[in-house]
């Protein structure tokens, strides 16, 4: 991985776009890009590791513990561009939910409901599924 590289690419995007605030998802201990972005631009890291935090922190870098499983929103607003480098398959889809939220691509909304109605809704979408299985 070339960090010039990587770093010129981000910096001319953000750069070019009138960008302020980059969030780096899954920092781990590589904050190389993250701190050259942050002589330019309003940066901060996540990380799920409370120590990459910590040291990130070191670095001079604005830092969170945050799970993009579970993710608390707060962290990501306002945030005009979101990346990761290499992350893992199974943080993709949650790292590009993220960006939509934030990009209003998709809405979040809060929905009184009940554990019941939950399994009626899920029973509705897989028990076609279940019966032709024979389950």
């Amino acid at each position: 991985m070339n960090e010039d590289i990587i770093f010129e690419f981000i910096f001319n995007h953000a750069k070019n776009n009138n960008y302020k605030k980059i969030v780096e998802v899954g920092v781990g201990f590589n904050y190389n890009i993250a701190k050259k972005l942050n002589e330019f631009f309003d940066v901060c890291v996540v990380d799920i590791n409370r120590d990459a935090i910590e040291n990130a922190k070191k670095e001079g870098l604005r830092g969170f513990v945050d799970d993009v499983f579970i993710p608390k929103l707060s962290i990501y607003a306002d945030a005009d561009l979101i990346y990761s480098i290499r992350p893992p398959r199974d943080l993709q889809p949650y790292i590009l939910d993220l960006s939509k939220i934030e990009a209003g691509q998709m809405e979040l909304i809060n929905v009184k409901t009940s554990s019941h109605k939950i399994v009626d809704i899920l029973k509705n979408l897989f028990e076609p599924t279940a019966k032709d299985k024979g389950l």
